[in-house]
């Protein structure tokens, strides 16, 4: 155990260091030695600052890590594929957004796929969610303050994978403000899951308010003061009260008609109303762009705002499922027995949608082929370049070996084959999203039949390092953020035991 022990605690250390310096290196080498000697300069400055407690905030750390070697190297792991996008982000944005084969020809790629996959499941959590908090289905509320979390996280981390893929981030906000399109399909989507953003925060905060309050009860010093602040309750007899009333917030935050609504208990259905209603328009605001993309013919027509809803619902649940399985196995927990039967009951549902999700992929790809217009991209994803990964992940891995695993494992409540269902879903889905948003892009769309050298003019298209840097690094946050909210918040489902 002493020998694991260490070994831990040198990946914890090693990884992010070893990182680090090879990203630091690169830097000096490709850039200027000038950027090189600045990090140098701040890096041994920080050091001098410190140094009087770094030797004591270092031995607690060894100390932490020596507790818990498994949590800390899971940690280091995804900081250091964070750093690797962070990397790949600032080489992005000094040299060339060709870096990240950016192209005409294909200028949605795998950053593109990636945030409808992940911006997608956050919806879909949103509507299952609404299972509970809208539509007075009761035993998906235990799970409310999970599903809330997850679908804020992996929403807010879905639109970094837009927001590093324009080149120039900082100039949406200034423009969406000064000049917003109302007219635009992708206007509205960015708007409405903004909107939807801050009223998951909302509910969130209201959902695990009271939590917050009984911690407080059990915490001392500073972690009680900000603990009784986010659960605003009072603090008049601490030095962030006297802060507060100060900058005069108190009679703000105190106010007993704020605290008559937050009392109310029609508030947390008001909030989950409204973010079902506005995660819903976002997600169909999304099938729409693809949607009204008429130059593109395996994009346009009706079919995918419909299909992103029930795909959001399948993604959604196998995220939920896994996530949650995945979670009560590392920390050595056993799930009471509504939460198992909860667990099985989603699984079976998820069959039901990935049959639904079956039936509409037929249905496009029947009618691809009797429409003339779309009768030569529907055959480039069944008999083209992209079909064995169709047909394999798509169809097999996605849509019909989950769904016998998914019903044989609730059959016999296994938890483990959910989660082997559940987790087949994603990586089908994910190579799904791919599929439709590359393929739909590399089908030559003016006079494809006109040319006889078709196959040899087709746009090619292979991720580069610094894009899977980048999308790497993006899941790791996401991950990382999941981990530290599992860690801190109460996100536990009531009536759960422990082993």
């Amino acid at each position: 155990m002493e020998l694991k022990r260490r070994i831990g605690v040198i990946i914890v250390c090693g990884i992010p260091a070893i990182v680090g310096s090879g990203l630091l290196w690169d830097l000096s080498e490709k850039w200027s030695t000038v950027y090189g000697y600045l990090f140098l300069l701040a890096a041994t400055l920080l050091v001098f600052l410190l140094a009087p407690q770094m030797k004591a905030k270092l031995k607690q750390g060894l100390q932490a890590v020596e507790s818990s070697p498994r949590f800390y190297v899971w940690l280091s792991v995804l900081a250091a594929f964070i750093l690797l996008a962070g990397y790949a982000l600032v080489a992005s944005l000094v040299l060339s957004m060709e870096i990240l084969e950016f192209s005409l020809q294909i200028p949605w790629a795998t950053l593109v796929s990636s945030y409808t996959w992940l911006v997608v499941a956050g919806s879909g959590l949103c509507i299952i969610n609404a299972l509970g908090g809208v539509f007075g289905m009761h035993r998906y509320e235990m799970m409310s303050k999970r599903i809330v979390f997850l679908s804020l996280t992996t929403i807010m981390f879905g639109l970094m994978f837009i927001l590093f893929h324009l080149g120039r981030p900082e100039r949406m906000p200034i423009q969406n403000a000064i000049s917003p399109n109302f007219r635009s399909a992708i206007a509205w989507m960015g708007m409405l899951y903004n909107i939807y953003l801050v009223i998951v925060v909302v509910e969130l905060w209201l959902l695990i308010r009271a939590n917050l309050a009984e911690r407080a009860e059990q915490a001392e010093g500073w972690k009680r003061d900000i603990l009784r602040l986010l659960a605003l309750k009072d603090l008049n007899d601490s030095r962030l009260g006297g802060i507060l009333q100060k900058m005069r917030l108190d009679r703000l935050l105190y106010h007993p008609r704020l605290h008559r609504i937050l009392d109310d208990p029609r508030l947390p259905r008001i909030t989950a109303t409204m973010a079902f209603i506005t995660g819903v328009a976002a997600l169909t605001m999304l099938g729409s762009v693809f949607a009204h993309a008429e130059a593109r013919a395996l994009w346009y027509g009706p079919y995918y705002p419909i299909y992103f809803l029930v795909s959001a619902l399948f993604t959604g649940y196998g995220v939920l499922l896994a996530a949650t399985i995945i979670t009560y196995r590392v920390k050595g927990e056993e799930m009471s027995s509504e939460s198992k039967a909860l667990m099985f009951e989603m699984a079976q549902v998820l069959a039901l949608l990935l049959a639904v999700g079956f039936a509409l992929t037929s249905y496009r790809l029947v009618t691809g082929l009797l429409d003339p217009l779309r009768q030569g991209p529907t055959l480039f994803i069944l008999k083209g370049p992209l079909s064995p990964a169709f047909w394999i992940f798509e169809v097999g891995l996605m849509s019909v070996l989950p769904s016998f695993i998914l019903l044989r494992a609730a059959k016999k409540k296994s938890l483990g084959g959910v989660l082997a269902g559940s987790l087949m879903v994603l990586v089908g889905a994910f190579v799904m999203r791919y599929l439709f948003l590359v393929g739909g892009q590399i089908y030559p769309n003016v006079f494809p039949r006109l040319s006889p050298d078709l196959p040899t003019i087709l746009p090619s298209y292979m991720p580069t390092i610094t894009e899977v840097f980048l999308i790497v690094g993006i899941f790791s946050g996401f991950l990382l953020a999941y981990t530290l909210g599992e860690k801190f918040l109460p996100l536990k489902e009531e009536g759960s035991e422990h082993a």
